[in-house]
């Protein structure tokens, strides 16, 4: 198992994730209005791009796709019985059934003047950055997925969760070996990844 115990590359790009929501909501009752989201925020795409947790070994291996997940929303407005209709993998799949789990609140379908039990299908997409995609790639090609690096902002050793957006990421290199060790001590033994922003470290979050 992956040690993420301090996982700094969700630091440095998670505000770029892009949750490429269509408003890819299916109805498989024959009814005369369909079930309504009452949420906050009440719009489906916006809700689940809000509380998405994108799971961190699944950006850590660049795992994308759109998850299916079919429920019921009862005559009272609830949403019962969630289960995943096609799967991209485990990680997402899990994270797509606890998102839909949380959409509690509904309008319920209407049929002859009266409310019923209706069928829904949504779409849950996971999207990375091109960005995200090629600082995991570098870690890739360096050798540093097995084991995480000691990671280093503006000469400074980050522990602390920090997000830099990347218009404020100057550069971006790795140091590894007894030159890493030299420099940083014994936490570096897997090596560095060394960030020099433009505009100076963010504060901790």
């Amino acid at each position: 198992m992956k040690n993420f115990s301090f996982y700094l590359l969700m630091v440095l790009f998670l505000g770029f994730s892009s949750v490429g929501f269509s408003q890819n909501i299916t109805v498989h009752s024959d009814v005369d209005r369909a079930p309504k989201f009452k949420g906050k925020p009440s719009n489906p795409e916006k809700f689940l791009d809000k509380y998405m947790s994108y799971p961190e070994e699944a950006r850590l291996e660049i795992i994308e796709g759109n998850v299916n997940v079919s429920f019921m929303v009862t005559s009272g407005g609830k949403l019962m019985e969630p289960k995943i209709e096609k799967s991209v993998d485990p990680l997402l799949d899990s994270e797509a059934l606890r998102l839909v789990s949380l959409m509690q609140e509904w309008k319920p379908a209407k049929k002859d003047g009266g409310f019923v039990d209706a069928k829904v299908s949504l779409s849950v997409p996971f999207e990375l950055s091109q960005e995200e995609k090629e600082f995991f790639q570098l870690l890739e090609d360096k050798g540093l997925k097995d084991n995480m690096p000691l990671f280093v902002i503006d000469d400074k050793i980050v522990k602390e969760y920090i997000e830099v957006p990347q218009y404020n990421v100057k550069s971006i290199r790795v140091m590894k070996g007894e030159k890493a060790i030299e420099r940083f001590g014994t936490e570096a033994r897997n090596g560095v990844v060394i960030v020099t922003t433009k505009r100076g470290t963010p504060p901790v979050r």
